[in-house]
């Protein structure tokens, strides 16, 4: 990977991560003004806990580009590797998505429960993602059986050398 390559995908984390602690600062805020005023204090609450759930969300996207694309020094080359990239990536939308439709339940349930359906769709296209994500892993199963693992240089003779050595 080149250094400038490096070094944007360096500063797309860190701003994903000062997005992140902005958006937990105004959480945190928000949710205090609510309280100390009196105002809408769990609608002010439940607010919070929504925007503290999308920064970790977002915190946990900059930390996967930045361990997947800066730390980890490889290109994704065998189908192990994306199939555990991929993996990690949609459990984070799932998770994501399944936590904002738990608040949105608990918001629309203490208001009119015929706005309901937004929060509904949102837990079933949580579970339709979930479910996808295990389809993949199962149809990708079969790739990653049939390509062998990366070997070292030293492995990949000594096969050569045993069979060598005992036709000798």
């Amino acid at each position: 990977m080149t250094l400038f390559s490096r070094l944007l995908y360096t500063m797309i984390a860190f701003t994903l991560l000062a997005a992140a602690i902005l958006l937990i600062g105004v959480a945190v805020w928000r949710t205090a003004t609510g309280y100390w005023t009196g105002e809408n204090a769990l609608e002010s609450m439940l607010d919070g806990i929504g925007l503290i759930i999308i920064a970790v969300a977002v915190a946990d996207v900059g930390k996967f580009l930045f361990e997947e694309e800066v730390l980890s020094d490889r290109e994704l080359r065998r189908p192990a590797e994306a199939r555990g990239s991929l993996t990690k990536f949609m459990t984070i939308i799932i998770v994501a998505l399944n936590l904002e439709a738990l608040v949105l339940i608990a918001k629309t349930s203490r208001e009119t429960m015929g706005d309901i359906v937004y929060p509904g769709l949102l837990v079933f296209l949580a579970a339709t993602a979930m479910v996808g994500l295990g389809l993949f892993q199962k149809l990708s199963q079969n790739a990653t059986a049939v390509v062998p693992p990366d070997r070292t240089e030293g492995e990949r003779d000594e096969p050569q050398l045993r069979a060598a050595a005992t036709e000798t």
